[in-house]
């Protein structure tokens, strides 16, 4: 790897690492962060910006230090974990009231959607193939995505639907306030086309589709982690004690972490070519 290459990434993941550090802290640990969002948003936001700064953050760097020892699973937790920033950060932007933070969330922001872009452009020009020692199981892994894909299609569409029928407004828009729901427009019109994309890229056993699918794993991992760190923050605060949520998204982090360690497992060594 080029140094000018392994300089940007470098300068890109620090930057990203410690703007997403500071946020999730007075996030988690300040008081009225949230204070212009409802109760159950805010204990949400303070709920993921734990798990961002206990597990998302640690992962960023980790995965840098990887890359710098020329460990090839890097790539994959990098890039995985610079999505799910990406994925976050866009519902922080749009979803969560002005405050003190905003310009953060803004930064954040471009910072993860650059260095995703740049991380799949570099990973592109490689010999991605050449990477596993061992078939990868490519079907199997494509059908999982193609399910959860199916499973969330069913689940939002379920909400939107009926209420664009009737001409009213999802519940869950109007029970925080918001013009849409921005977790809507990103997994019906981004995420969930691109996990279905991802798995017959997949199971062609393309180059792009051998990139995103332990990308995706890597994003869907912290997402169910973060949507746990969620709802038990809601049980903290007293504002619900349902836990089906937590270990519906439990299930399915050890599930993609399972699909995960069998790619990571074929990765060659660092030495090898």
């Amino acid at each position: 790897m080029k140094k000018k290459t392994l300089n940007i990434i470098t300068l890109l993941t620090v930057l990203l690492s410690v703007a997403l550090a500071i946020v999730s802290y007075f996030g988690a640990f300040v008081e009225g962060t949230y204070a212009r969002d409802s109760e159950s948003m805010g204990a949400q936001g303070m709920g993921q910006d734990m798990v961002n700064l206990f597990v998302a953050v640690p992962l960023i760097i980790v995965s840098l230090i990887l890359i710098y020892r020329n460990i090839k699973a890097g790539w994959f937790l990098l890039t995985g974990s610079v999505f799910y920033v990406l994925y976050s950060f866009f519902i922080y932007a749009f979803g969560v009231y002005f405050n003190q933070l905003f310009l953060l969330y803004c930064l954040i922001l471009g910072l993860s959607l650059y260095t995703f872009i740049y991380m799949l452009y570099e990973m592109n020009g490689m010999d991605i193939h050449g990477w596993f020692a061992e078939k990868v199981p490519v079907r199997l892994t494509g059908y999982y995505f193609i399910l959860i894909a199916i499973l969330f299609y069913g689940l939002w569409l379920k909400d939107v639907i009926p209420a664009i029928v009737n001409d009213t407004v999802p519940e869950s828009v109007s029970k925080y306030n918001l013009l849409v729901n921005p977790v809507h427009v990103l997994d019906i019109g981004i995420v969930l086309p691109g996990l279905i994309i991802a798995a017959f890229l997949l199971m062609k056993n393309y180059r792009l589709g051998l990139i995103l699918a332990p990308t995706l794993l890597v994003f869907i991992i912290l997402l169910a982690i973060a949507l746990i760190g969620m709802t038990l923050m809601l049980q903290v605060k007293g504002i619900s004690d349902d836990t089906s949520v937590a270990g519906i998204f439990s299930f399915m982090a050890i599930i993609s972490i399972g699909f995960l360690l069998m790619f990571l497992r074929k990765l060659k060594g660092k030495d090898d070519q």
